[in-house]
């Protein structure tokens, strides 16, 4: 069905409202909708957004861990939307994740061996010895923190570290897929550095594959091969990272890279009256989400048909799509940068 390992189409992930003592049952919450991307094998996929636009939901989706409203997922062409718990482990061993917080997410009362030593026992059949020790040793080496850690537990390290055991641990297994959700917004800025260059390492060694899930554009671009960008549930760009990066071609998109600090102080001045021409207005609730654009009410050069009609797909200059009118009605800009015409349109708040 697909040369790429996963193929994401169309999906949607809604959640009902719970029934009342009394009165009527609270709206659904649509979470995710008509979500489309794909990632290939060895290549990364980054999905970036401010809080709350569902990316999370997306990786929750892949992994079965919330229902599938509509869409389908494929990995390896075959269909794993609703994964039988026949075939549930084998999917488990070839998508892992690493998640936000390596705190939670790992036993505090287990040892570094224990907590990557299990997934290679249970999914590889090696059992607990000097053959498992070797192999989590050897893991510890290819993140960076040496088999003085065997014996060591969660509290007694740094939050670096222990993502770093996250990592790990997720590699136990060999997977093809790692879904890494947040895996560096915890961490200081010099930490998670050194985080995105060893998911990049590992990459070019053991030519996994990763979801790249965070809320700052910079960091997603420089991850990632392909960016999706998220706003209240609807992917409204995506394409080739660098290129969504250096000419958005959707509003909210240039929205997230105007808020990017800058080290040029004249730059940094344009950015800030840029985002200025920004509407201040709270998101849509996703259980009330408008008929037409749901960025409309902070976008800077909304037309009516915004208002009215969700924006098709358009196929945009870097090869990806977004959804937005100014490609289709009004001045059509036809798959170009959006960032001149919200210049132009910013009444002389912006220096071009």
């Amino acid at each position: 069905m697909t040369d790429s390992l996963l193929s994401v189409d169309r999906l949607a992930v809604h959640f009902g409202g719970r029934s009342k003592l009394f009165g009527a049952a609270a709206p659904t919450v649509k979470a995710v909708n008509d979500v489309s991307f794909k990632i290939d094998s060895q290549r990364t996929f980054g999905l970036v957004g401010e809080s709350g636009s569902g990316k999370s939901t997306v990786a929750r989706a892949i992994l079965q861990l919330v229902d599938i409203h509509a869409g389908s997922i494929h990995l390896d062409g075959t269909d794993v939307t609703h994964v039988q718990r026949s075939a549930e482990l084998g999917f488990r061993k070839r998508v892992q994740a690493v998640l936000q917080d390596p705190f939670s997410s790992l036993n505090q009362v287990h040892t570094t061996e224990t907590i990557v030593g299990d997934p290679i026992t249970r999914h590889r059949g090696v059992k607990p010895g000097n053959e498992r020790r070797d192999l989590v040793g050897a893991l510890l080496d290819l993140v960076g923190l040496g088999r003085d850690y065997l014996d060591r537990y969660p509290y007694e390290m740094s939050g670096g570290q222990r993502q770093r055991i996250s990592i790990a641990r997720a590699l136990a297994v060999e997977p093809d897929l790692v879904i890494a959700d947040e895996a560096t917004s915890a961490l200081d800025v010099s930490i998670q550095s050194q985080v995105i260059n060893l998911l990049q390492d590992i990459q070019r060694e053991r030519g996994v594959a990763f979801l790249f899930i965070a809320h700052d554009l910079e960091v997603v671009s420089h991850m990632s091969h392909e960016v999706g960008v998220m706003y209240l549930g609807y992917l409204v760009e995506s394409g080739a990272a660098e290129a969504v990066y250096q000419a958005p071609t959707h509003p909210y998109t240039e929205m997230l890279v105007a808020s990017i600090p800058f080290p040029n102080p004249r730059e940094q001045a344009k950015r800030r009256l840029l985002r200025q021409s920004f509407k201040t207005a709270e998101p849509p609730s996703p259980a009330n989400l408008p008929p037409g654009c749901p960025f409309e009410n902070r976008c800077p050069v909304a037309m009516d048909i915004c208002r009215e009609e969700m924006p098709p797909t358009s196929v945009v200059h870097h090869g990806g799509v977004a959804r937005c009118h100014l490609h289709t009605s009004g001045p059509a800009l036809g798959g170009e940068s959006v960032v001149e015409f919200i210049k132009s349109q910013a009444k002389g708040c912006v220096e071009v």
